[in-house]
């Protein structure tokens, strides 16, 4: 029996998915207050406010949600998937470089050979050596481009799953869940419009036997595929990235160089968009534009590497922003974009609208599992076609005027500044991870995480930070995710006893159980499409933007008051502020940081988080302290250590480890 008769398609199901729900009005406005208790904190004029305009907003807005009802029915798959996609990425100005796009490293080859040493390596003692060190080689290695093959010829065996269907349902104790965002991560792009802009992907896109190789700045299409359809063999692919290394050393020693267009996708949005509709009015720079569109991923290949080897902070610099160039050599608006520096370390960019990050990361995790196993030797010849020729196909930008020249230079301005503005570390935590968790501290994995989290910043800045958590709601055809509101009555109050002298490690061990179990309630809701935040969302639109019902009596002046009240409440805002912006991933062994920025830079901290069985991984960023106007990303590093071990101690003394718990302090 074949594989396909095996298991079903994995589209199979899409059809038996619900649909995202519209949670009850009173459920929605009951949670919110619930929720801004630990926000207002002892504010209790703000928090009277805060409920007198919840009511008078609940008595006028189940027009709001008549109209919402109404539009779900018109929409083919969910009353939200338009409206977030283009209020929570496509409208969003600022550029993608740190802000927008996440970053993600690969474990390094231990077996890479060829490498190049910088000219004063750091020290064990050396204060730099735990960040690390990016440094510019001016060259490109031969392991580099042997495992760059590797990766994209194992991402093109996914891509294959993916478009032929032979990917596993995913499913979980509550059934299938959605397989749509797996099918738009290749051949996916973002195109820069003013005010707003446009994802493209389309037969064409998907149908591509191509992928673009970034080196220099300078854009290459690369075939994989051949006129049959039929996959290059691996030499020949290496012959191909050969060949473009050897074009780009060739024009660097001329001078022969395109213009850094490549770093308006960093950028701005309305800047590229305006220098994207003066390119597109030349004909060989707009058929360069659509090459790129048509590609089905991006390929990074730089000249830097770090110091010291295998230095995990050093390389997720590089794959946040090129570590010595902010914003060069990368195509931003790319959904996929695999990152390989000059010694072979390797990372991902991923472009955050078309997909969350949790899909990439799977793909990422079973494609570096594959790549591991097989070994690249220095005197191993790839396999490759009788007398192949490399194929060279440069995409130029040319004729570039001086308006365009002029945004490329603001473009590296703005991102130089981003990337100054911007620290980012990997929080490597070896004590203990989710076996000694469930087995010791008795508490769901994820809540421990959390909670860790919300009292590192509440003993750094002295102060609740409203925390946004990523929950999946993929059990819903075309689910995306749903805010986790983390900050709870029940997690402020476990901080207050941790920070308390006179309790007991029996009464911080009660509040930490208590703050848990919100925590799972909370993420349970939210998956289920019990949230608060998009129905929220859902209400404002349905007050901007949909009209009126047949038969609806019209808002009047109070009532348009009442319902302004409550969406501009200083309150809701506050309690949308999120200092602390969370995602954890899968226990992923190949991946060994996982980024993205924050979303509020003054005391604000962006984390990803991967709790295997014996460690937990954080990657971090946040702003310099001036930029964040107090953030301390080192400190609470220091801080978030010490308090997980400071939990350890406090669990153990409450529930006494098993015999043979190897965990240690």
């Amino acid at each position: 029996m074949s594989q396909n008769q095996q298991q079903p398609h994995m589209l199979a199901e899409q059809g038996k998915l619900p649909r995202l729900p519209i949670p009850p009005l009173k459920q929605t406005i009951s949670k919110y207050l619930e929720s801004i208790v630990p926000v207002a904190n002892d504010d209790v004029a703000a928090l009277a406010e805060t409920n007198r305009r919840a009511a008078s907003f609940a008595r006028v807005a189940d027009r709001l949600q008549q109209r919402l009802i109404s539009y779900d029915k018109t929409q083919e798959n969910s009353w939200l998937e338009k409206w977030w996609l283009e209020l929570a990425y496509l409208s969003w100005r600022e550029g993608l470089c740190i802000n927008s796009n996440y970053w993600i490293s690969f474990a390094d080859d231990p077996n890479a050979y060829g490498l190049v040493q910088p000219p004063e390596a750091l020290l064990p003692h050396d204060l730099q050596y735990s960040r690390g060190c990016v440094w510019e080689s001016s060259s490109y290695g031969e392991f580099q481009l042997r495992r760059a093959a590797k990766y994209i010829q194992r991402t093109l065996d996914y891509k294959e799953m993916v478009h032929e269907g032979r990917m596993p349902i995913e499913r979980t104790k509550t059934g299938p869940l959605c397989m749509n965002q797996y099918l738009r991560i290749f051949g996916m792009t973002r195109i820069p419009r003013p005010g707003c802009d446009e994802l493209r992907q389309d037969e064409k896109t998907l149908g591509s036997r191509s992928i673009i190789v970034l080196a220099e700045d300078q854009i290459y299409s690369v075939q994989v595929y051949d006129g049959a359809g039929h996959r290059k063999p691996d030499g020949d692919l290496e012959d191909d990235l050969r060949a473009i290394v050897a074009d780009i050393v060739e024009r660097r020693r001329t001078g022969d160089m395109d213009p850094a267009v490549s770093v308006l996708t960093a950028g701005h949005r309305d800047r590229w968009a305006a220098a994207y509709a003066r390119l597109e009015k030349q004909p060989a720079n707009k058929a360069t534009l659509i090459s790129i569109q048509e590609s089905l991923f991006a390929v990074s290949l730089d000249t830097t590497f770090s110091d010291p080897p295998g230095s995990i902070n050093a390389n997720q610099q590089n794959m946040k922003c090129h570590g010595t160039r902010p914003g060069h050599n990368r195509w931003y608006d790319k959904c996929a974009s695999f990152i390989f520096n000059r010694n072979g370390g390797a990372g991902y960019l991923g472009e955050h609208s078309p997909c969350d990050a949790l899909i990439p990361a799977y793909m990422i995790e079973y494609v570096s599992r594959l790549v591991a196993t097989e070994h690249i030797k220095p005197n191993e010849v790839s396999k490759h076609t009788r007398n192949y020729q490399a194929q060279l196909k440069r995409l130029r930008f040319v004729d570039v005027d001086s308006t365009v020249r002029s945004l490329i230079n603001e473009a590296e301005k703005e991102v130089e500044q981003t990337v100054r503005d911007s620290i980012s570390r990997q929080v490597r935590f070896d004590n203990y991870g989710s076996n000694w968790i469930k087995r010791v501290a008795k508490v769901s994995p994820d809540a421990y995480a959390q909670l860790a989290l919300q009292l590192t910043y509440y003993r750094l800045h002295n102060a609740f930070a409203p925390v946004y958590e990523t929950a999946s709601t993929r059990q819903f055809l075309h689910g995306r995710t749903e805010t986790v509101r983390s900050l709870t009555s029940e997690s402020a109050d476990f901080m207050r006893a941790m920070c308390d002298k006179a309790s007991s490690s029996a009464d911080k061990y009660e509040a930490l159980v208590r703050a848990s179990k919100k925590h799972h309630q909370l993420l349970r809701d939210a998956s289920s499409g019990n949230g608060v935040d998009r129905h929220i969302l859902g209400l404002r639109m349905a007050y901007h933007r949909l009209d009126p019902l047949p038969g609806e009596t019209p808002l009047g002046a109070a009532e348009k008051e009442a319902i302004e009240g409550f969406f501009n409440d200083p309150i809701l805002a506050k309690s949308t502020r999120f200092q602390l912006s969370t995602s954890g991933l899968f226990p992923a062994y190949y991946l060994t940081h996982t980024g993205f920025g924050c979303v509020v830079a003054e005391k604000g901290y962006g984390i990803n988080y991967i709790i295997e069985p014996a460690r937990i991984k954080f990657g971090t960023e946040g702003k310099t302290a001036k930029a964040g106007n107090g953030s301390d990303v080192d400190q609470f590093e220091a801080t978030l250590r010490q308090t997980l071990l400071e939990l350890k101690l406090v669990c153990e003394q409450s529930n006494q480890p098993s015999a043979g718990d190897l965990s240690r302090l």
